[in-house]
């Protein structure tokens, strides 16, 4: 978890980076893209869009496509990643300046998102790209599956397996 000098620092140096990526594009430096901006660095955590939204002060629903092509240009730019259960029911976002590398393990029923990070993933994707001379520039690990509370929550649904025989 950052301190409040750490987030001022790397919203700092996010607002930069989106400024430069907006130029390079010849796209607008609206104020909207960047209180976009400025939200989803001072949310810590996933989030999702209802939750942005909720989260933007003065926010008007005509803005909502703002929302969305910002967050399209942050995710181009690298300031932002997104993650997804397989069925696409949920999908998450969370920046990535001020973040150490991790992976995730994301719920297909709850949506709950578990991050984790593993040395041994980590030498072994290296291994792999290096086997196929691939250079690696980043990457991003989501593994979906069912979370151990979903997981309980089937088993006590679950029809019983007691035979009842009736004569």
């Amino acid at each position: 978890m950052s301190d409040k000098h750490d987030q001022a620092a790397h919203l700092k140096e996010a607002l930069k980076i989106f400024r430069a990526y907006l130029k390079e594009h010849s796209l607008s430096i609206t104020k909207t893209r960047e209180k976009v901006l400025e939200t989803i660095y001072r949310i810590e955590g996933h989030f999702t869009v209802d939750e942005l939204e909720e989260a933007i002060e003065g926010f008007k629903s005509s803005q909502r496509a703002t929302i969305y092509r910002t967050i399209k240009h942050m995710m181009d730019a690298g300031l932002l990643a997104k993650i997804q259960t397989s069925s696409h029911a949920k999908v998450a976002y969370e920046h990535t300046i001020g973040h150490s590398h991790h992976d995730h393990l994301v719920c297909d029923r709850c949506g709950d998102i578990i991050e984790f990070h593993n040395e041994g993933i980590e030498a072994l994707q290296e291994k792999v790209a290096e086997k196929y001379g691939f250079e690696l520039l980043h990457h991003s690990m989501i593994l979906t599956g069912i979370c151990a509370k979903c997981q309980e929550r089937r088993r006590k649904n679950a029809p019983s397996n007691v035979i009842v025989a009736i004569d």
